[in-house]
C-alpha cells in the first residue's frame, strides 16, 4: 500500500530537523514553519545535491635559472605598484649599498628568486634595497618608469644616480648605481651593482658612455642632496699653512689625481682647495664650491689671501679652482696662487685666472674665513 499524506508530512518535518541540526544550531520548528519548507515533490527531499567536480590544479610555473653576468629578472614578475618612497640623501644610499658588502667575500650572491631583507638579491632589487623602495622591489623594466626615476644627461651623472639598460631581455636588461668617474676623461666610473655569476660588486664600468648604448641614465625621485657639512671657522694664515702642506712645486708635491686621496681628500683641484679650508671630506666638486653654503662672491679687486678664483663652468677638465696668496705687480696685471693642476700635482705659480675679459673665472670669499 503506497504511504499516505500524513506519512510524508512525519517525514517532511523530520527531514526539516535533521537539516536545521546541522547548522549552527538547532532551532525547533513550528508546524507552520516545517509546512513552509516542505518540499514540492515527496522524492525531492531524498534527493542528494550533485557534488561539483574539482578544479584542475594549475602547474606550477618553472622557476627560472639566474641569468649570466651582466643580469636580469624574471619575465613574468611585475612591475610594483606606485608607492611614494621616503626621501634618502645620496650618502645615505650608498651606505644602504655598501651593506651588501660589495666586492669582498661576503658578497651577496646574486639570485633571481631569493630574497635578503625581502630584497630580491638580483639588480633591480639590489637598486630598490639601496634606495628603499618597496620590498621586494620592482624590476628594471619598473626602475625606468617616471614612478621611480627621471631621465637626466651622463654629463649630469652624481654619486646615487643611475644607469639602466631597460630594453633588451631578461638575460640582458641591468642596472647599475653611479659613484663617482674613474678619469679626468670620463671614459668610465665606479659603480655599484648586483651582477649574475658573482653577486654584490664594486669595480669600474663604461655602461651607457659609448655610442648607441641601451644603458641610460636616470634619478631617482626620492633622492636628495646631502646637506652640507657648515667648514669651521680658519684663519687666513691656517689656509695657506695648509696649503704648504702639499709641497707646492717641489719634488715632493702631490700627484694631481681626481680618484685618488691624501689624508681624505681628493687630489685633484677642488680636493685640494678642500683641506686648504678645513672642509669635509674627500671635498665638494668645483661646481659646489661656489654655493652659498661655502663661499659668496666678491671682486677681484677684493681679493685677500685664503681667497679663491674660480670657473664653475663646462666639463670636468675645464673647471678649475686656485687660492689666491698675493699680487705679483703693482698693477695687478698676476698674482701668486696655490692650486692643484692636472699633469702637474701641487703648484705654486704665478697666473691671470680672472683678470681677462670674457673669462669665466670670478673671485670669492670662504664664508668662514677670518
Amino acid at each position: 500500500m503506497p504511504p499516505t499524506p500524513s506519512f510524508w508530512n512525519r517525514a517532511g518535518n523530520l527531514a526539516l530537523i535533521t537539516v536545521t541540526a546541522c547548522g549552527s544550531a538547532l532551532v525547533p520548528t513550528t508546524p507552520a514553519q516545517a509546512a513552509s519548507h516542505a518540499p514540492a515533490h515527496p522524492l525531492a527531499a531524498l534527493t542528494p545535491t550533485p557534488t561539483p567536480s574539482p578544479s584542475a590544479t594549475p602547474s606550477p610555473s618553472p622557476t627560472p635559472s639566474p641569468s649570466s653576468e651582466p643580469s636580469g629578472e624574471p619575465e613574468s614578475v611585475d612591475t610594483l605598484a606606485a608607492v611614494a618612497a621616503a626621501p634618502i640623501t645620496r650618502s645615505q644610499m650608498i651606505a644602504r649599498a655598501k651593506t651588501w658588502n660589495p666586492g669582498t667575500s661576503k658578497r651577496v650572491p646574486y639570485s633571481q628568486t631569493k630574497t635578503r631583507g625581502g630584497y630580491r638579491t638580483d639588480c633591480s632589487g639590489y637598486v630598490s634595497m639601496a634606495l628603499g623602495l618597496g620590498k621586494p622591489g620592482p624590476i628594471t623594466v619598473g626602475l625606468a618608469k617616471s614612478t621611480y626615476t627621471r631621465p637626466i644627461r651622463i654629463a649630469d651623472l652624481r654619486r646615487g644616480d643611475l644607469l639602466i639598460d631597460a630594453i633588451g631581455s631578461n638575460t640582458t636588461r641591468h642596472v647599475v648605481i653611479f659613484d663617482r668617474w674613474a678619469d679626468a676623461g670620463r671614459t668610465s666610473y665606479w659603480a655599484y651593482e648586483q651582477r649574475g655569476g658573482y653577486g654584490t660588486d664594486y669595480r669600474k664600468r663604461s655602461y651607457g658612455l659609448s655610442s648607441g648604448s641601451e644603458y641610460k641614465p636616470y634619478r631617482a625621485l626620492n633622492i636628495r642632496e646631502d646637506a652640507p657639512v657648515p667648514p669651521p671657522t680658519i684663519t687666513r694664515a691656517q689656509v695657506i699653512a695648509r696649503a704648504k702642506s702639499w709641497n707646492p712645486a717641489t719634488a715632493q708635491r702631490v700627484p694631481y689625481s681626481q680618484t685618488k686621496t691624501r689624508g681624505g681628500y681628493r687630489t685633484d683641484g677642488s680636493g685640494y682647495v678642500s683641506m686648504a679650508l678645513g672642509l669635509g671630506k674627500p671635498g665638494p666638486i668645483t661646481v659646489d664650491l661656489v654655493k652659498s653654503a661655502y663661499t659668496r662672491p666678491i671682486a677681484m679687486s677684493q681679493l685677500l689671501q685664503g681667497d679663491l678664483v674660480i670657473d664653475p663652468v663646462g666639463g670636468n677638465t675645464a673647471r678649475m679652482v686656485v687660492i689666491f696668496d698675493r699680487w705679483a705687480d703693482a698693477k695687478r696685471t698676476s698674482y701668486w696662487a696655490y692650486q692643484q693642476r692636472a699633469g702637474y700635482g701641487t703648484d705654486h705659480r704665478v697666473v691671470t685666472h680672472g683678470l681677462r675679459a670674457g673669462t669665466q673665472f670670478r673671485a670669492y670669499r670662504p664664508v668662514r674665513i677670518r
